[in-house]
């Protein structure tokens, strides 16, 4: 189980290694599917470690977006890696994913975004 809590605002913090292994993904992708279950349409912040950034971890993130996607919920990812945030950005499946470097610009991003409509299934 990946460590996760909600602010009193409502945000769904996941604390995500961002080195992590590929024998772990399958588990903290469903660690993760379980939270947006439980925390239906809750804006979401998936903050990764400072490590450098794993294809599993990378992996994990594009999935996650998706997953959000699907739900209807907002995803902010928070590193402090500038490394990690061009990886990120370049990688194909995060259009439109919102990566802030500190909790305070995510929190401050996903307070004024507005709520993203569920896809079709």
């Amino acid at each position: 189980m990946l460590p996760f809590h909600v602010t009193e605002s409502g945000v769904l913090i996941i604390r995500l290694r961002a080195d992590l292994d590929i024998a772990d993904r399958a588990t903290a992708a469903w660690s993760i599917d379980g939270y947006l279950a439980a925390h239906r349409s809750a804006p979401v912040m998936l903050e990764l470690s400072d490590a450098p950034l794993s294809t599993a971890a990378a992996s994990t993130v594009v999935r996650t977006h998706r997953m959000c996607r699907s739900a209807g919920a907002q995803l902010t990812v928070v590193t402090a890696a500038a490394e990690t945030r061009r990886t990120l950005e370049a990688q194909t499946g995060t259009e439109g994913l919102v990566i802030q470097p500190t909790r305070a610009l995510a929190v401050t991003a996903l307070s004024a975004a507005p709520a993203p409509v569920a896809a079709a299934a």
